[in-house]
């Protein structure tokens, strides 16, 4: 998808460019390929925005952590012990994440190399809410709050939640930051493409969510659509598939190298 009519690139100026990488738990590996790619390609980034599990792999980027050590940095997590679906095991989840973070990110967002906003809901008023200074691990922890999953996160007054419940795909948070031009990485579920069967009252349950999602992302995105759309194929990969991280990555990285490429040669 490209947005019409957009100048994307004009004699004598550079834009700022940024990057929205989309919530999809273990799906969101496909974002450590497509910033791979990123990187190969030379384009300079600006800004970075991110929502759940894109927040969490959008923030190491930013903190000038290159793809491939993203990379080595998944290959080793225990992702199951950091986001258990089982809603039981939220308290414990949602300390092991905060560690995590913790442990690989700057204290505040002004340790980042380039600016980023985390993406999160406000589980009382019901809107987005773009966190981008201050305490970098809590806003990143309140992106990736999956409810029923992870206990609500406290910060500034609010009530926060997963960002995905209103903008899984924040290509209105990588404007915020100043973005005139947006790469965005979808890795919603697609259930234009999806051909199993939900099995069991659970997984209906689970499915009912990800439609509603990916019907407000198609929404939002036909209001505001970004300047260059990367859709990796992730078909037959769920949210909880975090042992399919090098079946996934490698997804993102050609997805997005296709995209590239038209960019590239569009300038030229």
């Amino acid at each position: 998808m490209q947005a019409a009519n957009r100048p994307e690139f004009q004699e004598g100026r550079t834009l700022k460019r940024g990057i929205a990488l989309a919530g999809g738990a273990a799906r969101g590996f496909a974002h450590i390929g497509a910033l791979k790619a990123v990187e190969e390609s030379g384009l300079p980034v600006s800004a970075v925005a991110g929502t759940s599990m894109g927040a969490i792999i959008g923030s190491l980027w930013a903190s000038g952590m290159p793809a491939d050590e993203i990379l080595d940095l998944a290959r080793k997590t225990s992702w199951l012990r950091l986001i258990n679906f089982r809603p039981s095991g939220g308290l414990l989840s949602a300390g092991k994440l905060r560690d995590f973070l913790g442990r690989y990110l700057p204290r505040n967002f002004e340790g980042l190399e380039r600016p980023f906003a985390a993406v999160a809901t406000d589980a009382v008023r019901g809107r987005s809410v773009y966190l981008h200074r201050g305490d970098l691990p809590s806003a990143v922890l309140a992106s990736a709050a999956y409810p029923g999953l992870f206990s609500v996160v406290e910060r500034d007054g609010l009530q926060l939640i997963d960002g995905g419940v209103l903008d899984n795909l924040p290509v209105d948070a990588a404007r915020f930051l100043g973005s005139e031009w947006i790469l965005a990485v979808d890795v919603t579920y697609d259930p234009d493409h999806e051909q199993d069967p939900p099995t069991g009252l659970l997984e209906l349950g689970r499915r009912a969510v990800d439609l509603m999602q990916a019907r407000l992302t198609q929404a939002r995105l036909a209001m505001n659509p970004p300047d260059a759309y990367v859709r990796p194929d992730l078909r037959g990969i769920g949210l909880e598939h975090f042992g399919k991280l090098e079946e996934i990555w490698p997804r993102g990285y050609e997805a997005a190298k296709r995209v590239l490429d038209e960019v590239i040669h569009e300038r030229s």
